[in-house]
């Protein structure tokens, strides 16, 4: 899979495919977007192609960075594992915030991209302050002698799949439900740092992982986990939270990895969380908290094997 970055120049030759949108998490419904995508491009023969921002177009119209499900190498390995060929990261600027819908149309979907399918979701808009939505980009297809193809809303127990409602869920620990919408497990990944050792002077060494400040965090608990290391794949305690029992200020990401022993420092680990399994706790002494790990140790043990 191609990865472009702002501004690089395109080859104007190609004829392409090219799906429209922020696809944060890359749930359920931007799968059904992209897999159709991919499908009618290669019916087609053309190259499939996702435009996108590299940043959030919040941060230049009102200077706020919504939090985010995936981060860009999450985003990026899903995209690749549904068959794109080509994504686009573009940089979203007060030029862009300023561009009227038609000039979108014709400066990115004719000239740059040279766009003969498009797809969108049902809710999609562009242009200055949104007026573009789908009705008017059905016109200007017309116009501009593209196809186009509007998926519509997947309902789940009569709610509507978005990233709002997963963010939600993932902000509540009902990872359950997240995953259901996202059409996986809700992962993390991050490279292994030094934290305060803590885990390891109590015998239960944990990998803390670095976090990006915008990315979304289950809520403060421990979570049955599954850990991924290069290839292979450990059962995890992974806790989140401030660790009350010690009095600390920053929320930490730290999982107990079972069978598994060796040193992980600056290593990329990737996490997938399947449940929680209890909230934080602070313990009035060190051996209280001992003994809930290893009830916490049994409990992972006992989800992910029967999960």
């Amino acid at each position: 899979m191609n990865i472009i970055k702002e501004n690089t120049q395109l080859n104007s030759e190609k004829t392409r495919g090219v799906a429209l949108g922020n696809f944060d998490g890359i749930h359920i419904g931007h799968q059904m977007l992209l897999n159709t995508l991919v499908d009618k491009s290669n019916i087609r023969k053309l190259e499939s192609c996702v435009y996108t921002f590299d940043n959030h177009p919040l941060s230049i119209i009102n200077n706020t960075t919504p939090i985010q499900i995936t981060n860009f190498d999450i985003k990026n390995k899903i995209f690749e594992s549904l068959s794109i060929d080509t994504v686009i990261y573009e940089k979203f600027d007060k030029k862009t915030m300023n561009q009227k819908p038609q000039e979108f149309a014709e400066e990115v979907l004719v000239k740059r991209l040279n766009a003969k399918l498009v797809v969108v979701g049902f809710d999609f808009r562009f242009g200055f302050q949104g007026e573009g939505d789908v009705n008017l980009l059905r016109e200007l297809s017309k116009q501009y002698n593209f196809t186009l193809y509007v998926i519509e809303p997947i309902k789940i127990e009569g709610e509507k799949v978005s990233s709002s409602i997963i963010k939600k869920y993932i902000g509540e620990g009902k990872m359950k439900k997240a995953k259901r919408f996202l059409g996986r497990y809700f992962s993390l990944e991050g490279a292994v740092i030094r934290g305060e050792s803590r885990g390891r002077q109590l015998g239960f060494p944990t990998a803390n992982i670095s976090i990006e400040k915008r990315q979304i965090l289950p809520k403060e608990g421990v979570y049955a986990t599954y850990v991924s290391i290069e290839e292979n794949t450990y059962l995890g305690a992974t806790s989140i939270g401030k660790n009350p029992t010690f009095s600390a200020n920053n929320v930490s990401v730290e999982t107990f990895i079972l069978d598994y022993s060796g040193n992980l420092y600056d290593k990329k680990i990737g996490i997938a969380f399947v449940e929680s399994i209890r909230e934080q706790i602070r313990f009035d002494n060190v051996e209280d908290l001992k003994n809930q790990l290893r009830i916490d140790v049994k409990n992972v043990k006992k989800y992910l094997h029967s999960s």
